[in-house]
């Protein structure tokens, strides 16, 4: 006969239902902190590698679009100059005038002779004027490729084209060798572009791209800039690199105090677009992601809970469909040992409970 003390114990042991759902519980609760604790230990090694890897592809787009627009000036200049070698200066005035149009960005256009005296030139500024000694009709002179000159002041067109004073103006110098019918060089065909419409493309280039771009010439002075930022090249690791124009990347604290990564294109250039011997480096804030990240995680929590839900909804259903039967079963074999006089139900849903049922049911069989 059960005593009090051996029910009292047997009621204190866990159900079948109790025991699975304490087993997916803890289940859950070992997946959840595996996963968390893998997901936070991780989050910032792939933050890491994903901001690397981006600041290197956008600072070369970046590099890539502005050396394409300046490479199309080229290829017009290239097309003209092969235009004029036998044209009158006349002829070649309106050929000026026409590529020159009224694109502000192309400042100037024109063409010496070898003795460096300008015969040809958009709105007729420096006709007549000696530019011998100017670096575009030097290097144009001698570079059968063409010559790209880096950005600086004005010197014969500042009083021409802004005579009223102000800001100086700076151009970026394009310039290609004419030759005649029998491959003589007879002149050199000059072109001064804007280099304030330089730097809007390399804003508005950095802009699209969500990525801050820094211009920097041979010596490592950078000579464009994102607004409002002007740091030292001595403060910055990525920026002395460019004095010795190798491709770098970096993650490093800026003089502002925040963490960036950084990366050095340490030429740019496109198709047989002559050197002007820039580097460009570009620089995305550490937490540039960590939205996406926190979206990301909302995400998976959100996953979380619905799969939660979902578990403990097919744990329910498993206990009543599975469990609850045999749980029965157990309660009916209890009551038929105490002697009562009962036939077990007939259960079906699984091997077990069916086995149970029938062996219940041949034991009352044999007492009755």
């Amino acid at each position: 006969m059960p005593t009090a003390s051996n029910t009292t114990s047997v009621q204190m042991r866990p159900t079948l239902a109790a025991a699975t759902y304490t087993f997916v519980a803890l289940t859950l609760l070992i997946v959840t902190c595996v996963a968390g604790v893998l997901l936070w230990n991780r989050s910032d090694r792939l933050i890491d590698d994903a901001l690397d890897s981006a600041v290197r592809l956008r600072t070369s787009a970046a590099g890539q679009i502005v050396a394409r627009s300046l490479h199309e000036d080229m290829q017009d200049l290239r097309a003209l100059a092969g235009s004029i070698s036998e044209a009158d200066d006349a002829t070649m005035r309106g050929m000026i005038k026409g590529l020159r149009g009224d694109s502000g960005r192309l400042s100037w256009i024109g063409y010496a002779g070898t003795d460096g005296r300008v015969r040809a030139a958009s709105d007729g500024l420096l006709e007549g004027a000696d530019v011998s000694e100017r670096p575009w009709f030097r290097n144009g002179l001698q570079q059968r490729e063409g010559f790209a000159g880096d950005v600086h002041d004005a010197v014969l067109l500042a009083g021409k084209l802004r005579p009223e004073g102000g800001d100086p103006i700076r151009f970026v110098d394009l310039a290609v060798p004419v030759q005649n019918g029998t491959g003589e060089v007879t002149g050199v065909l000059g072109m001064h572009i804007d280099a304030e419409w330089v730097r809007k493309i390399l804003a508005e280039t950095g802009e699209f791209l969500s990525i801050d771009l820094f211009l920097i010439d041979r010596a490592g002075t950078i000579i464009m800039a994102p607004d409002g930022v002007d740091p030292s090249p001595d403060d910055v690791g990525i920026l002395r690199a460019a004095r010795s124009g190798t491709q770098t990347s970096a993650r490093e604290v800026w003089p502002d105090g925040k963490v960036y990564f950084s990366s050095l294109v340490p030429s740019v250039g496109y198709a047989d677009l002559p050197s002007f011997g820039w580097r460009l480096a570009g620089r995305i804030g550490a937490n540039a992601f960590r939205p996406s990240l926190s979206s990301l995680l909302t995400s998976v929590l959100v996953a979380a809970g619905i799969s939660l839900t979902l578990l403990l909804l097919l744990t329910a259903l498993f206990v009543r469909v599975v469990l609850r039967p045999i749980s029965g079963l157990a309660s009916a074999a209890d009551r038929i040992a105490a002697g009562e006089d009962e036939y077990p139900p007939d259960l079906r849903g699984t091997r077990e409970a069916w086995e149970l049922s029938s062996a219940l049911g041949r034991m009352q069989a044999k007492r009755l």
